[in-house]
């Protein structure tokens, strides 16, 4: 099992513009021990701890013991750490500290493969910091994760393909997907209120989460979260951008849908049509809400289904003799192009 906890803007330098976390300047006075006390309270083990929020590279060294020792009452019953963070500044002494405490897997952040997004978000680092912080990392035996962002302000369909590039050649352990939220009093609101930028369609949006999510499982990476949850943001202050709070499901929706799509293009089905597949994929099917029954039929199919004994991710479409087999790779056909 995996406790998060949640140090927000701890160990930052500089605030990313589409960021509300309060900021924590003192690692002392900011009573972190208690909130890992009340994190970890009457929780049995064996127990991972996920430290998110913040970038625990920009702390001192004395800073980073500091923080590992408020676990020290609990270290029983915790196996190990995992910790997100900005690629830089990378610091051996950090790094020891990090390996000292049993932390195994390092999640990286970077919004974008581009310095211009990267210095318009006020990131502080560049794209050849991530390339240089992943590979020293993976050398001194970490797993590195990366955590990747879509919807952001002047980003491309390249943009996104360069992305896929990246990961499918960094080869992480894992990937998440943000898709950009506005939230209230952060300067990326105001910049969108003023006009400084245009922000794409939500569908948009979702058409390059799919190209991020089919690429990275193709090549074997895992993307274990896309979207933020209810614990990450205060709904009542998002203005703008993507959220949803089934935004994954979504994705993997529209994913399936678009396979389907390209086999019943080429395959010419028209009228009726009966899919063929494994019982964990048919909520994607179906879609959010049914929506893809819909779309289906706005495209002159009536698709009825069955559950088979097949791979997930993999379907058959039939109609009288015709058969053809498919996979959700099948939606990559036009979004590669």
């Amino acid at each position: 099992m995996i406790i998060p906890i949640f140090l927000p803007h701890l160990g930052c330098q500089s605030r990313c513009i589409y960021c509300d976390q309060d900021v924590i300047t003192d690692i002392e006075k900011d009573d972190i021990g208690t909130r890992i006390d009340e994190s970890l309270a009457g929780r049995k083990g064996p127990l991972e701890v996920g430290l998110y929020g913040g970038n625990i590279f920009g702390l001192n060294s004395e800073d980073v013991k500091r923080l590992f020792s408020y676990f020290r009452s609990h270290e029983d019953k915790i196996t190990n750490f995992r910790v997100s963070t900005k690629p830089i500044p990378l610091d051996p002494e950090v790094i020891a500290i990090l390996r000292e405490n049993r932390t195994t897997v390092i999640e990286l952040g970077i919004p974008a493969f581009n310095d211009h997004i990267l210095w318009f978000l006020n990131r502080r680092h560049t794209t050849a910091d991530l390339i240089n912080a992943f590979s020293m990392l993976t050398g001194e035996g970490f797993q590195v994760a990366l955590q990747v962002m879509v919807g952001l302000p002047h980003e491309t369909l390249d943009d996104v393909r360069g992305t896929v590039r990246n990961i499918v050649k960094l080869k992480p352990s894992y990937i998440r997907i943000y898709p950009l939220a506005f939230i209230s009093g952060t300067p990326l609101a105001a910049m969108h209120e003023a006009g400084a930028f245009t922000a794409i369609t939500f569908e948009e949006t979702l058409q390059r989460t799919v190209l991020i999510y089919l690429n990275a499982l193709q090549h074997g990476i895992k993307t274990v979260k896309m979207g933020l949850t209810d614990n990450e943001v205060i709904k009542d202050r998002i203005v703008g951008g993507y959220y949803h709070p089934a935004f994954g499901f979504l994705v993997k929706s529209q994913a399936f849908h678009q396979a389907l799509m390209a086999r019943v293009i080429e395959g010419g089905f028209t009228g009726y049509a009966t899919v063929c597949l494994n019982s964990r994929d048919i909520s994607h099917f179906l879609g959010y809400k049914r929506t893809n029954l819909a779309r289906f039929r706005e495209a002159g199919l009536s698709v009825t289904w069955e559950a088979a004994n097949i791979a997930p991710g993999t379907f058959i479409l039939k109609t009288g003799k015709k058969k053809i087999w498919g996979t959700i790779f099948d939606a990559l056909s036009e979004l590669n192009k």
